[in-house]
C-alpha cells in the first residue's frame, strides 16, 4: 500500500514537472519569436535573450521529464 502511494506521488509530481516545462517551451518560445509582446506582456522581466536561454536549457529537463513519464506508463501497464 506504502509503495503504490509513493508511485502515485511521483506520477503526479512528474506529471506536473512536465507541464511546467512545456508551459515555459511555449512562453519562451513566443518569448523569442514575439518578443515585443512578451516583453510588455511581463513588464520587461523575459527579454529575447533571455526567452532564448532559457529555451535552450529546458531541452535536458524536458527530455529526461517525458523519459520517465513513458517509464511510469510502460511500468503502469506491465503490471497490470
Amino acid at each position: 500500500m506504502r509503495n503504490l502511494l509513493k508511485q502515485k506521488l511521483a506520477k503526479r509530481i512528474v506529471q506536473w514537472l512536465l507541464l511546467a516545462v512545456v508551459i515555459l517551451y511555449v512562453i519562451t518560445g513566443f518569448g523569442i519569436t514575439e518578443y515585443r509582446t512578451v516583453e510588455h506582456l511581463t513588464f520587461g522581466l523575459l527579454s529575447k535573450p533571455l526567452s532564448f536561454n532559457i529555451h535552450n536549457n529546458l531541452i535536458i529537463p524536458f527530455i529526461i521529464l517525458v523519459g520517465l513519464h513513458i517509464y511510469q506508463r510502460i511500468r503502469k501497464a506491465s503490471e497490470v
